[in-house]
């Protein structure tokens, strides 16, 4: 096993410990999990995954691949045991990362380009079109995270500040185990890393001010 397999194989750990936790706490109703918001992490790292894959990434998108699912399962367990009503700017952010997933599909189907663009749009899209897909990805991921920041402002005991900690420190491994480093393959992964940190220092810091009730 190579070093960057290591690498790959432990943010694989750190993801799957992560999620262990989350759905631990969310059975016991110590953490109450957004379907929407899983679901929109679940298409835009899918997005992510599949930039990596194309870009031949290497182990460093193991942890994507992890990722895609589990988020995905717990947008189907967060019917049953999280939030039941949703605001406007979610399902807003859930057309957004939509569109993000259908602009990558689209630029990787030449016939397609061919048909609706010609000379250097579509050849720009072309070079360009993972890189644009992940930062794309990685600006409506990181608006995504508004209503959980918001959540955890006012009710920081209902999410799990071990999972973010854990969901940020999982992705700095998989840089050291990627076969490619390039804007498409690294942005969505940094970018989850600040906003997974960020969420966990909002909760670590409201549950100092706010007793549980």
């Amino acid at each position: 096993m190579t070093f960057k397999d290591l690498m790959g194989a432990l943010a694989v750990l750190i993801a799957v410990a992560a999620y262990a936790i989350y759905a631990w706490q969310s059975l016991r109703g110590e953490a109450r999990p957004h379907p929407l918001s899983w679901l929109i992490f679940g298409v835009l790292t899918g997005t992510g995954y599949l930039v990596q894959l194309d870009q031949a990434a290497g182990p460093g998108s193991w942890v994507m691949a992890v990722t895609t699912v589990v988020c995905l399962l717990l947008c189907i367990m967060s019917f049953y045991k999280g939030e039941r009503t949703f605001p406007w700017y979610e399902w807003a952010f859930l057309v957004a990362a939509s569109i993000v997933f259908i602009f990558y599909l689209w630029s990787r189907q030449p016939a397609l380009l061919a048909a609706t663009l010609s000379g250097a749009p579509r050849d720009a899209i072309v070079r360009h079109g993972p890189a644009i897909s992940a930062v794309l990805a990685s600006i409506v991921n990181v608006l995504g995270f508004g209503p959980t920041v918001t959540k955890a402002w006012s009710r920081p005991h209902s999410d799990s500040v071990t999972t973010f900690l854990l969901n940020g420190i999982k992705f700095i491994p998989s840089f050291f185990a990627m076969d490619a480093i390039s804007v498409a393959t690294c942005a969505l992964p940094a970018a989850l890393v600040v906003a997974n940190l960020a969420v966990a220092a909002v909760i670590y810091w409201r549950r100092f001010r706010i007793k549980p009730g």
